[in-house]
């Protein structure tokens, strides 16, 4: 499994993980929020349900008001008459008066006659309810609410339950009240709440979908960036190996170059002395003239060599340390072209890896070689040192300067050819140790800062200081 794909999984199990983790507390609390509300509205049902039943019964004794209080009537005539007039009231399909005697005697049950003269004290419903002592035990305290279940009309006799509200008639020690058969509420609560399971399905799916969505979005977007990435990577490299091949193949022609004009030179020299002095040796003549210009022209051939073996790769740099290698680069550079070079050197103890080392030297060597080409100065100054939190390498010139900005924005392949031999070498060099590249040119010269942090170093380099004479220098 390669890296992207990895990436790719790190990013998409945790919001498949989060996409779960929400959709079980969103069931949870649907759950919650649709037995809440279904009691809620069971709630306010029966509520209004039950104050329907107090109106009722306040309506059943402000019928019978005018003969209860009337006490110029017979008592039997006004129970007859107020049987008679519970017995006719009526509401709804089922909604009907009854009336019992304190002790339990059925007094009116409307459509149910066959109860009446009977008592029912001890009638119990088929969870054990005593519904009769119930009504009559709310009746005598100031009237109150019973649950229980009694046989439905409407239904065939079939039983349902049913909440009945009952109050005394104290002067007759008799009880009256009405009730509401509440089946409906529970098949209404049903229906509520399978509308809410129904509603709650079709979110959960639809955010499920959402989720789904975004999952495959960002694993689409992700391939893409791969593959836009992987493009951009392969054209990067592409031009990485083109600059490669450039630097080489300038290397080479430096090299060829030096030893044609230079050593092939003075080896062609040295070869015409040599003969000249064989010559002169075959007819007894004085060679030492020859012999001697031979000797010389072999020496300046070994100059030239170890000039060019040290700009391949100076010897100094792993003998003595970076600080020394600059101070022979300095040195090495205002001898040829006779522009001065001050040095400042950093004493610094065993902190730089050798591919640090390098990587620094070459940005100096380049940045000289940049001043000697274009920059027409007079004067160099050189300077490793630390600031806090990097390793600096600054390089200043007096010369005439460039304009970076145009320069390192440019377009123009030429430009851009020439820049990867340049400056971008040097950018990806110190890229690769977390660095940076700082150019500030202007007429009265520029300034290359190479940074590289210390954390790059072997270890923090808080035992170093600037000093350009003193102590050794092991880094």
């Amino acid at each position: 499994m390669n890296i992207n794909l990895k990436l790719q999984l790190v990013t998409i199990v945790p919001l498949v993980l989060a996409l779960s983790a929400v959709l079980f507390v969103t069931q949870v609390q649907y759950q919650s929020l649709s037995e809440q509300t279904v009691a809620e509205y069971r709630h306010s049902v029966i509520k209004h349900r039950k104050e329907e039943l107090r109106n009722y019964v306040n309506i059943a004794e402000g019928a019978i008001e005018h003969i209860y209080q009337n006490k110029s009537l017979n008592e039997e005539e006004a129970q007859a008459l107020v049987k008679q007039i519970l017995t006719n009231m009526r509401f709804g399909e089922d909604g009907y008066f009854f009336a019992y005697e304190l002790d339990g005697t059925a007094l009116v049950v409307a459509g149910q006659e066959w109860r009446i003269g009977k008592n029912w004290l001890e009638l119990e419903d088929i969870n054990g309810t005593k519904l009769i002592r119930g009504l009559i035990d709310k009746a005598q305290g100031g009237g109150g609410y019973l649950n229980y279940v009694f046989n439905q009309p409407s239904k065939g006799g079939d039983d349902a339950k049913k909440i009945g509200y009952s109050r005394a008639l104290d002067d007759w020690q008799w009880m009256i009240g009405t009730g509401v058969y509440i089946d409906d509420i529970e098949q209404e609560t049903s229906l509520l709440s399978t509308s809410i399971g129904k509603h709650i399905s079709s979110t959960s799916i639809m955010t499920l979908i959402i989720g789904l969505i975004a999952v495959i979005a960002i694993f689409v977007s992700g391939q893409f960036i791969r593959f836009s990435e992987k493009k951009l990577a392969n054209r990067k490299l592409r031009e990485l190996n083109e600059r490669i091949f450039q630097t080489q193949e300038e290397e080479c022609k430096r090299v060829s170059r030096e030893l044609h004009d230079g050593i092939s030179q003075t080896i062609a020299a040295a070869r015409f002395s040599l003969e000249t002095a064989q010559l002169k040796q075959q007819n007894n003549s004085d060679s030492s003239f020859e012999m001697d210009r031979s000797m010389e022209l072999i020496c300046k051939i070994m100059g030239d060599i170890r000039a060019i073996s040290h700009q391949l790769h100076p010897g100094l740099l792993e003998d003595y340390g970076l600080g020394a290698a600059l101070e022979e680069l300095g040195r090495d550079f205002s001898q040829r072209t006779e522009i001065e070079v001050k040095v400042g050197r950093l004493s610094i103890r065993n902190i730089l890896s050798t591919e640090v080392k390098t990587a620094l030297y070459r940005i100096a060597q380049e940045s000289l070689t940049n001043i000697e080409r274009h920059a027409n100065a007079t004067k160099v100054i050189l300077t490793l040192k630390l600031t806090p939190g990097w390793l600096v390498l600054e390089i200043i010139d007096d010369g005439h300067g460039f304009d970076y900005q145009c320069y390192d924005k440019g377009k123009d392949k030429k430009n851009k050819a020439h820049q990867g031999i340049g400056l971008r070498n040097m950018k990806e060099r110190l890229s690769f140790y977390q660095g940076d590249l700082t150019v500030k040119s202007e007429k009265g010269g520029t300034t290359v800062l190479a940074r590289i942090p210390q954390s790059q170093l072997r270890y923090n380099a808080s035992n170093a200081s600037e000093n350009s004479s003193e102590g050794e220098e092991y880094d």
